[in-house]
């Protein structure tokens, strides 16, 4: 079910009143954290992107169209700031010739001995954001697509492949029912 965000609010919010900007984004916040971990597996970082993702929402606001679509909105630019997080991680592990971390995943459940986490942050970031929408935020396939900037077949499509390179002996049909 998507968040549809009062009228009055939206339009308080576009006429610059931050109060109301912030009452706009209260409930969004922690999606948008959660989201940002399941992307970026790093809490810090996490906390960076959604701090930027609310900073380019207060740019951008004159673009939502649509107050059904706050959610989706707020959630791609979130994705968006985890994309650059993990591009400029990139180029400084790059420029500094420094050794990729190993990621430790003391406070995730382990499934068969596989470490989810790992597996996770395998996938290309396309498919992780399809994974992370649809199974850590309990989002409708509805609402994926708009985030990831396809149709609905195709984010069903994206989530199976991408479930069938977590684990390929999963049999997912039932999750995607």
């Amino acid at each position: 079910m998507q968040q549809v965000a009062d009228p009055k609010l939206l339009s308080s919010a576009l006429a610059g009143s931050e109060k109301a900007f912030s009452e706009l984004l209260r409930p969004l916040v922690d999606l948008g954290y959660r989201l940002a971990c399941g992307m970026l597996h790093d809490a810090h970082a996490a906390e960076d992107a959604v701090q930027d993702a609310s900073l380019t929402a207060w740019r951008k606001l004159d673009r939502v169209r649509d107050e059904g679509k706050i959610r989706p909105w707020f959630l791609s630019i979130v994705a968006n700031e985890c994309r650059n997080a993990r591009r400029q991680k990139w180029v400084a592990s790059v420029n500094l010739g420094l050794p990729e971390l190993s990621i430790h995943s003391s406070d995730e459940r382990v499934l068969r001995g596989v470490d989810l986490r790992h597996a996770l942050a395998q996938l290309n970031e396309h498919d992780r954001l399809v994974v992370v929408l649809y199974f850590y935020l309990d989002l409708p396939l509805e609402e994926v697509a708009p985030i990831v900037g396809t149709s609905v077949g195709a984010a069903k499509a994206r989530l199976y492949r991408s479930i069938r390179r977590l684990r390929p002996d999963l049999e997912i049909q039932e999750a995607l029912q």
